[in-house]
């Protein structure tokens, strides 16, 4: 069923309902009324008659020609004779039953068009009155038909209202139900109506509107992510062939070597396997940060980690200026991760700048937040590299290659672990020249 005839049903019930309930109402009490009003002339006569009178039929007769309202009176004998005694326009024609008799000792009781009283007579007998009600009958027909014809008129006035009220929204239900026909056939440049207002149908065009943007933007993400997966394989097929490619051309030479060349060979096709031992190591590691956490929490001091793993840089080049500048700072987070994420930093730093270039760490808490700032006056990285992002096996610099001893994965790992652990890493050029590597964690 459509909307349209749903609007118009419920406001036909709503229309009904209300102007059957009043109008009923009202006609009811106006017959009602009339009804009562007759009914208490009567009583009020026959309370003026005393039944243990002789003169009960003489007195009928005075009240009956004094009465408010035309009544009639007739004398019902023992034998079930009926004798009219008063006649003011209403012929009395038959006399009520046994059970009526009863009945209308007590109140007056409604037959037909009459209201029908009795009064018993202790010297036998009973005296019936009737006043006619048949007006207050004609006035509830002709109310009756007023009140369907008043209801009609509300009716199609509502109809007219609901439809001049609700035309536009319904209107721009219809174009919303076009569009959402349309996106979910896959069109997603279909525009959605806009609607000002506060309406509900303006949220319902507010929330697909909403809705279309988050699909796109999840449709770009799949789209990317399938790329970033596509090269990733490629990437990863390259740079795991290449080892295996020099481990098999090793190989081969082994048979015919002298044992010089079997020894030089040997430790070669070792290198090779170290180095694919690593790229697999660090392959497992990126799929491993991809999950879920499933590290081991602990409470850590991070200044202390930080300092550690600096010192170990010194070691390596004790002639590099390096400057500490860390905070007290105590996380609850996975330490090895953290180990892993500073031995890339000190790695990077250790292969590509320059032993004789300043580097800055700084280690600093702002309520929530702990920001770890690693800063080198080396060569840093080329212009592109910092609007590109972190790439899978992505050298950003030519210089960087496969002969410093990478797998191409760190830059990938340390972003991996910092989304493992709930924050972010950021590449930017250094106020010293080089590289700045931002860590940022959340302390909760």
């Amino acid at each position: 069923m459509r909307l349209t005839t749903k609007v118009y049903l419920a406001t036909s019930l709503v229309a009904t309902i209300g102007a059957a309930a009043i109008g009923s109402t009202s006609v009811l009490f106006a017959y009602q009324g009339e009804v009562t009003r007759v009914s208490k002339t009567i009583k009020s006569d026959v309370a003026l008659i005393d039944a243990t009178s002789i003169d009960a039929l003489s007195d009928a007769i005075t009240v009956g020609q004094s009465s408010a309202s035309p009544i009639s009176i007739a004398y019902l004998d023992t034998g079930n004779r009926l004798s009219e005694i008063h006649d003011d326009g209403l012929k009395i024609n038959r006399a009520p039953n046994s059970t009526e008799l009863k009945r209308s000792l007590k109140n007056p009781i409604a037959i037909g068009d009459r209201l029908v009283s009795s009064l018993q007579l202790t010297t036998g007998g009973y005296l019936i009155f009737e006043a006619s009600i048949s007006h207050a009958n004609q006035d509830l027909k002709a109310n009756l038909a007023r009140l369907v014809a008043i209801y009609l008129a509300t009716l199609a006035i509502m109809v007219l209202l609901v439809w001049l009220t609700l035309r536009r929204d319904l209107r721009s239900i219809r174009r919303i139900n076009e569009a959402a026909i349309k996106i979910a056939n896959g069109d997603l440049e279909t525009s959605i109506p806009d609607k000002r207002g506060n309406s509900e149908v303006e949220a319902l065009a507010r929330s697909l509107r909403k809705m279309v943007k988050t699909l796109t933007k999840s449709i770009e993400l799949e789209r990317q992510s399938k790329a970033a997966i596509e090269n990733f394989i490629g990437d990863a097929s390259h740079e795991l062939r290449t080892p295996l490619t020099v481990i098999r051309g090793y190989s081969e030479l082994l048979p015919n070597a002298n044992e010089a060349m079997r020894k030089t060979t040997s430790e070669k096709i070792v290198r090779e396997v170290d180095k694919l031992t690593d790229m697999v190591n660090d392959l497992l590691l990126l799929a491993r940060l991809g999950e879920a956490r499933t590290g081991d929490l602990s409470k850590i001091e991070l200044d202390s980690l930080v300092h550690e793993a600096f010192a170990d840089l010194q070691v390596l080049g004790p002639k590099r200026p390096i400057e500490l500048t860390l905070a007290e700072v105590s996380i609850v987070s996975d330490p090895e991760l953290i180990n892993r994420f500073l031995a890339n930093v000190t790695s990077n730093i250790h292969r590509y700048v320059p032993v004789d270039a300043t580097v800055k760490v700084t280690l600093s808490q702002s309520r929530n937040t702990v920001v770890l700032r690693v800063e080198d006056a080396g060569p840093g990285l080329p212009k592109q590299a910092y609007s590109e992002g972190i790439r899978s096996f992505k050298r950003f610099d030519a210089a960087r290659s496969k002969t410093s001893g990478g797998t191409g994965l760190g830059m990938s790992i340390m972003a991996g672990i910092a989304e493992n652990l709930g924050g972010t890493v950021k590449l930017s050029r250094s106020k010293l020249g080089g590289l700045s590597v931002t860590l940022s964690l959340l302390t909760k």
